[in-house]
């Protein structure tokens, strides 16, 4: 073996090959491939609904998996919408298609595509329609094709079906080197923090944050551990929840059952959620906060249960906000 002998980049009139310019975008977008923005290459069905897609404009990686083309990235972009055909199904059953951004270069050995009319400009990348793939595709790997591409979603028809519609497309695009910015929250009340209101409610306060929210942030991943709560005088069930400026998080419930009159327990609680950050938030600064309802408060009146932070209760929130296709 020997080198390429041109590496990225020699002046005075060296000429550079096109697999060292691929092995470039390879190492510029860590090897990997997708869309490079949320919203690149988006596939819709076509305005009046019919026997075809469309994709939207964007950007992409792919990777070189021809022979020879390792660690080497092609990066192409579609301009403007592209539309593609796609094949009534019979009445024998349900098909699957999968709809590919693929690399067809005919300079690559073992290549079976064909030289285009111009070589200048080709062209080399092509919307296509894989027809007929397992109905759990997701990626083009899966198929075992070896070809150069990605996939951007798999159209999934029904039987004696023309028609492609949008409740039929399951978007499969993954954002190539998606940006993620985590937090860290941490907070512990000076003074107790009883929750007794049957209502939802900002519990702890001291825990209720503002956090700048990311431009480019599609989704939030929140997760909130309360570590030294203490039920006391009696039983307390409910439920805790996130709140993400006004859009809110699953309920997790709890259950301090094993609580009688005059005692108390110490519960750690958690709940989690991966939410989608509306265009609205981007850019702004958003409050992030648990939510708590003591929905039973014991069967012993008066002596109704109390669920209490205070100054040894420590609560971590952990946020990540994450860019993905919308």
């Amino acid at each position: 073996m020997a080198w390429d002998s041109v590496p990225w980049f020699v002046g005075g009139g060296a000429e550079h090959s096109p697999e060292v310019a691929r092995l470039l975008a390879y190492s510029a977008l860590n090897g990997n491939e997708g869309v490079l923005g949320v919203g690149d290459l988006k596939v819709r069905a076509l305005s009046v609904p019919g026997a075809g897609v469309r994709v939207m404009p964007g950007a992409c990686s792919i990777l070189n998996r021809a022979t020879g083309g390792a660690f080497q990235t092609y990066a192409a972009r579609l301009i403007s919408e592209d539309t593609v055909p796609t094949t009534p199904t019979g009445s024998g059953g349900n098909r699957s298609d999968l709809v590919v951004a693929r690399i067809e270069d005919p300079t690559m050995p073992g290549e079976p595509w064909q030289d285009p009319t111009d070589a200048k400009v080709g062209p080399y990348v092509f919307t296509r329609v894989v027809p007929n793939v397992p109905a759990n595709t997701r990626t083009v790997a899966q198929l075992g094709l070896g070809y150069s591409a990605i996939a951007l979603a798999r159209i999934d028809f029904p039987p004696s079906t023309g028609t492609a519609t949008d409740a039929m497309i399951v978007d499969l695009r993954k954002v190539a080197n998606p940006r993620r910015e985590r937090r860290v929250l941490i907070s512990s009340p000076s003074t107790a923090d009883n929750l007794t209101e049957a209502a939802y409610r900002d519990w702890p306060t001291v825990a209720v944050k503002s956090v700048e929210v990311p431009a480019w942030a599609t989704q939030v991943r929140i997760i909130t551990t309360l570590s030294g709560v203490v039920a006391i005088n009696n039983r307390v069930d409910g439920i805790i929840r996130h709140r993400f400026g006004a859009t809110f998080g699953q309920d997790t419930r709890y259950d301090t059952n094993s609580v009688t009159t005059f005692d108390a327990l110490d519960k750690t609680m958690m709940t989690a959620d991966v939410l989608s950050v509306p265009a609205s938030y981007r850019g702004t600064t958003q409050a992030v906060a648990v939510q708590g309802a003591a929905t039973y408060r014991g069967p012993a009146a008066p002596f109704d249960g109390t669920l209490q932070a205070y100054d040894a209760t420590t609560i971590v929130t952990d946020i990540e906000f994450v860019e993905v296709p919308e």
